[in-house]
């Protein structure tokens, strides 16, 4: 159960960081299994980000500058990614790291025009194994979490939910909110625009370095929080696990030809120690531009027996938040 709660942090860090969602494993399991040479596996990562520090000083103007630019590379990103035309798929692997553990999920996505897109991630720890999914056709955005743990009280736990969409974009319309505007963008776009949408919301970009990638030229960004961020909670247990668990810093990947994302860590620093470890690293590899992809994997119909959760309600409130910010900001100018 404690490795369980290790990893569930360990994702609701990065679900903190990337306003996406990705499964946890939350049954009870007696013990987790080591896997197959994980330190290899993060190797490849820490190559990334370990010998380069971004920690000097930095003139204050020049340092502005270099946010700006950054700022601007990340949104040309998200720009090119949303108004591709053409559609796109790739294989994932996501490695979800703690202090003391390592967890490897690998998956698939595919995206195609008119906000379609699909992820699929699959995870095992044991006899434990979960599966995440995110589909949107456009119109709707459904998340499943699908966890089986035969040695649990109850061995398959689904969570389904929706997010509708259409009524979010009617929200917009009417408030006269702009759709491509980052925090608007970010509730209304699943897979990577979503994700790259909330991190130019929420963070600062720097560009750090150029480096090859898979003998591919690759500009890297560095993310810190924005100063302005005003989170509420609904106790301090919530607020402590929030300020415990999310990034201190977030590193993304771009390809330099046509700025598509690549890779994307979620990094921390080392509890006493000096440092970052990733709490999460997710790389797309096998990146392929199609001339078709079939319509049908944008769908998605619940079991008849599952009632799922409609959330839209709660991305309709943070669209409200929006909609008055971007009225404040209105009358300040």
């Amino acid at each position: 159960m404690k490795i369980l709660r290790r990893l569930t942090l360990a994702l609701g860090a990065a679900a903190i960081c990337v306003g996406a969602v990705f499964f946890w494993l939350s049954q009870r399991i007696e013990q987790a299994p080591a896997l197959t040479n994980p330190q290899r596996l993060m190797q490849q990562f820490a190559q990334a980000w370990q010998g380069t520090s971004s920690e000097k000083a930095v003139d204050p103007e020049e340092r502005a500058l270099q946010i700006r630019e950054g700022n601007s590379l990340l949104r040309q990103a998200r720009l090119l990614l949303t108004h591709n035309t053409s559609p796109v798929s790739a294989d994932v692997l996501q490695i979800i790291q703690t202090p003391d553990e390592t967890f490897r999920g690998t998956g698939k996505y595919w995206q195609a025009v008119d906000a379609r897109c699909r992820l699929h991630l699959e995870m095992e720890i044991g006899e434990t194994k979960g599966r995440m999914l995110q589909v949107s056709n456009g119109q709707v955005i459904w998340m499943v979490r699908d966890i089986v743990s035969p040695r649990a009280r109850e061995d398959r736990k689904l969570q389904i939910e929706r997010v509708d969409l259409q009524r979010l974009a009617d929200f917009a319309r009417e408030s006269d909110i702009t759709a491509q505007e980052p925090n608007v963008a970010r509730e209304m776009q699943g897979g990577l625009p979503g994700l790259l949408s909330t991190l130019e919301s929420l963070m600062d970009f720097r560009l750090i370095k150029r480096v090859a990638l898979n003998q591919e030229a690759c500009i890297v960004l560095e993310g810190e929080w924005k100063t302005d961020l005003n989170e509420e909670f609904e106790n301090d247990f919530s607020a402590d696990v929030y300020f415990t668990t999310r990034p201190d810093k977030v590193r993304l990947f771009i390809r330099e030809g046509d700025l598509f994302p690549l890779r994307y860590f979620c990094l921390k620093k080392r509890p006493g120690k000096a440092g970052y470890f990733a709490q999460l690293a997710m790389e797309l590899t096998e990146v392929k531009r199609l001339t078709h992809v079939d319509p049908g994997i944008f769908n998605y119909r619940p079991p008849e027996d599952e009632v799922p959760n409609d959330i839209t309600h709660e991305y309709l409130t943070r669209l409200e938040v929006a909609a008055r910010k971007g009225e404040d900001d209105e009358t300040v100018k």
